[in-house]
């Protein structure tokens, strides 16, 4: 079976996120199953038009999203329209509904079609992004047409999946979706350390994983640092490149702070090791889907201070700041190892739901029973 994602980020440094990451995880499992696994994806500035990463076929076509015109991304639909036809896959596998998706329905007709709700935004989602960063800013036409375009999506797709339960009823009230047809198949966390490879710090140490990116808030955390001297504070990830310059502006107020470690991007091997001696994540965004950092850090018993709570998961394994009060949710944490507790019962409810084994066998039992459906 040849499968394609779908999907807007891809695994280069310029714009890697979590639905990369996601790609990347599924597609390299499937590929060592036996599947031939392409990404569609658009093109970052300065790599080539194809690729291979874990065995997963990257094509890409130009997406110049800098901008905001529709003629210039009618052109680059047109790039899209071409991929789609000449990877041919049996399975379109779409990380998110986008126009891509449905051109792909179109010109693909005998394909069958899947989405896998990642973050859907309703007028609200982009009332709060605009808030921190003028890219989302849209006109309630566009933000019309768009429900249009990606509800005819999910009408003619074969297969929807979610990664969130709390989506289901946002798809309903966004997209007209009847729940009865979306399946919840979560992202997976891999890898999930044995219990004893997770050996926590001597002395408390705080995270930041994510894009730093206007959305996330990451100068919350800086802040944070600046008011907790005593701790240490390790932020990692890096900024989309629309956002570069803005982000060099912020890192340059916070340089002087002794407790607080900017190490940008970082591999996975860092990644692991920083989070096996975390204990608490800090995730300070605006809005959230239910980012795979979250997942990632409950994965390495680490408790969560955060300002979203996506299906109830950070007040069940930490402290929801609905009211951006981080320096209480930090103290409350770290007052009698609060944050070891917490972190223990996130460990095992990721390991119970989300091991990629899990996950993987799930999704391939789902694309089993579309080959054998008629279209």
């Amino acid at each position: 079976m040849r499968i394609a994602f779908i999907t807007s980020e891809t695994f280069t440094e310029k714009r890697r996120g979590g639905f990369g990451w996601l790609v990347r995880t599924i597609g390299g499992e499937l590929v060592r199953r036996g599947f031939e696994v392409y990404t569609i994806a658009w093109r970052d500035p300065g790599y080539p038009e194809e690729y291979t990463v874990d065995g997963i076929r990257v094509t890409t076509y130009r997406y110049r999203f800098e901008t905001k015109s529709t003629l210039k991304h009618l052109s680059d639909y047109r790039d899209a329209i071409r991929v789609i036809r000449d990877v041919d896959a049996d399975v379109y596998i779409s990380i998110e509904a986008m126009v891509e998706t449905l051109l792909a329905e179109f010109v693909k007709r005998g394909a069958k079609h899947v989405v896998w709700a990642q973050d859907p935004f309703d007028w609200r989602d982009y009332e709060l992004m605009s808030s921190v960063d003028p890219y989302y800013k849209i006109s309630r036409v566009r933000f019309l047409v768009n429900r249009v375009v990606f509800g005819e999506a999910y009408r003619r797709a074969d297969l929807i999946l979610t990664q969130a339960r709390f989506y289901v009823d946002k798809l309903r009230r966004l997209y007209g979706v009847d729940p009865g047809r979306v399946v919840y198949l979560p992202n997976p966390v891999h890898p999930i350390p044995r219990e004893e490879e997770i050996v926590k710090s001597e002395e408390p140490l705080i995270c930041y994983l994510a894009r730093m990116d206007p959305q996330k808030r990451y100068w919350l955390f800086f802040e944070l640092a600046k008011r907790f001297p005593e701790y240490r504070f390790v932020a990692m990830g890096k900024p989309n490149v629309l956002y570069e310059g803005r982000y060099r502006e912020v890192v340059s107020k916070y340089a002087g702070l002794e407790n607080l470690e900017i190490r940008g991007f970082v591999s996975e091997e860092e990644k692991q090791e920083i989070l096996n001696k975390c204990w608490v994540l800090v995730l300070p965004s605006i809005r959230e889907g239910l980012p795979i950092a979250m997942l990632e850090a409950l994965a390495h018993k680490c408790a969560l201070l955060s300002s979203v709570n996506p299906d109830g998961l950070t007040e069940r394994f930490g402290y929801w700041a609905q009211s951006d009060d981080f320096d209480e949710g930090l103290r409350y944490l770290l007052r009698g190892g609060r944050w070891r507790v917490l972190g223990d019962g996130g460990y095992k409810y990721v390991s119970r739901v989300y091991a990629l084994n899990i996950i993987i066998n799930e999704l391939i039992k789902l694309l089993n029973s579309l080959s054998t459906k008629n279209k």
